[in-house]
């Protein structure tokens, strides 16, 4: 005997016009909460594959099985959607850039927002009394797409309603010191990161973005934005150890194929782990020391930044998320869930002054030597260390 269950639709609440255009969903019985700072996520879907990609993208986030969070987000996969029937709802409607060519529409729905991106045939429910995001998903790469991008952008919105800012910045702790590494693209982040994990120690936080908020205690907290490490070829090939990240083509070239050493390769933190067997993966940094790289053929000594200077440069470049003689600025998608621009320019300065204030910062040349790279890195922060104990601060 066939269950009319099968034929029923995804439950949606029966006033959203949404709820016709959707086929049955099966239950989503795999879950995982996801937590950070005063941030919390629920994924559930109905298949559990979702949850463990999701996991592995998500590194710097906490995992639990229990307890409520702020948002719950339901995959459903391999759900008939009317296509047709989206097409016409969601014509002349609003569009939103979700990703690199990728655009969805959306209309307002009792409670919320409802959206539909038509390249994966994928609708996407948001009630924010509720505070559920449910989606339903053509099939299962579909899901895959969503699955940690939704769920990284709920959690990064109630981090910045706490006050928190994005950083371009990559970010480790060594030895209980936790070193910020900030600049534009191309500053030598990366190349300075690994060289430090590499030949001297310390823990990955990560690579590319920090979310930064002002502690209560008068101090600046770090959060990973998790997402995978990017580094060019030269920069692997330069670090020891970091060549077995190259493609065999690449190995062979060096640097001297500077044609097979261009783009970028990704990294999954948990990857690291091969070459860095003693690295630990965190969450969170509590800075002591602010480094500015910048590319140098020459080996020039550290030049220690003005707190003035810092809080004008930091507030000016959005920490360096913002260019402002080209005005470009790094992407930061919040098409489900865009953060209060007033709210956010106020905790920009405010983490801009806190930061100058208490964080000691450094100019720092990045040359094609990594290991004098790493020790000058040590030395800084065993430095900031000492100096911290001390009145009067950096010196």
């Amino acid at each position: 005997m066939t269950s009319s269950r099968k034929h029923r639709p995804a439950p949606t609440d029966a006033s959203c016009p949404i709820r016709p255009l959707i086929g049955y969903a099966a239950p989503a019985r795999a879950t995982r909460r996801f937590t950070q700072g005063a941030a919390s996520v629920t994924l559930r879907a109905d298949r559990g594959e979702l949850i463990r990609d999701a996991e592995t993208t998500l590194y710097s986030y906490a995992r639990t099985r229990t307890a409520a969070s702020r948002w719950t987000i339901t995959l459903h996969t391999g759900v008939p959607v009317d296509q047709a029937g989206a097409t016409a709802l969601f014509a002349d409607t609003d569009d939103h850039d979700i990703g690199p060519n990728l655009q969805a529409q959306s209309i307002g729905v009792p409670g919320g927002r409802a959206f539909w991106i038509r390249e994966h045939a994928t609708l996407v429910h948001l009630d924010h009394l509720l505070g559920t995001i449910t989606v339903h998903a053509s099939d299962l790469d579909a899901a895959r797409f969503f699955a940690a991008r939704l769920a990284r952008q709920a959690m990064t919105a109630q981090l910045l309603e706490h006050d928190a800012v994005y950083a371009h910045a990559a970010a480790l702790v060594h030895a209980g010191h936790g070193l910020l590494i900030a600049g534009p693209k191309g500053a030598g982040k990366t190349t300075t990161l690994l060289s430090a994990l590499r030949l001297v120690g310390g823990d990955f936080v990560t690579n590319d973005r920090l979310l930064l908020h002002c502690d209560p205690d008068g101090g600046t907290v770090g959060h990973a934005w998790p997402m995978h490490l990017r580094a060019t070829a030269s920069t692997l090939h330069a670090v020891p150890g970091m060549s077995r990240f190259l493609s065999a083509e690449q190995q062979q070239n060096g640097l001297a194929g500077q044609a097979a050493l261009s783009g970028k390769i990704a990294i999954e933190p948990d990857e690291l782990r091969a070459t860095l067997p003693d690295m630990r993966i965190v969450g969170e940094v509590r800075p002591t020391l602010m480094l500015w790289p910048y590319r140098s053929a020459s080996d020039l000594p550290p030049e220690p930044v003005p707190a003035a200077e810092v809080r004008d440069v930091l507030v000016r470049t959005q920490f360096f998320m913002h260019d402002p003689v080209t005005s470009t600025t790094s992407h930061r998608n919040h098409w489900l869930l865009p953060p209060d621009q007033d709210r956010t320019a106020l905790s920009l300065t405010a983490v801009a002054d806190q930061l100058a204030r208490t964080v000691p910062c450094v100019r720092i040349p990045v040359t094609d030597s990594p290991a004098a790279l790493a020790a000058r890195v040590v030395a800084l922060l065993d430095h900031a260390a000492t100096q911290a104990a001390r009145p009067g601060g950096w010196g």
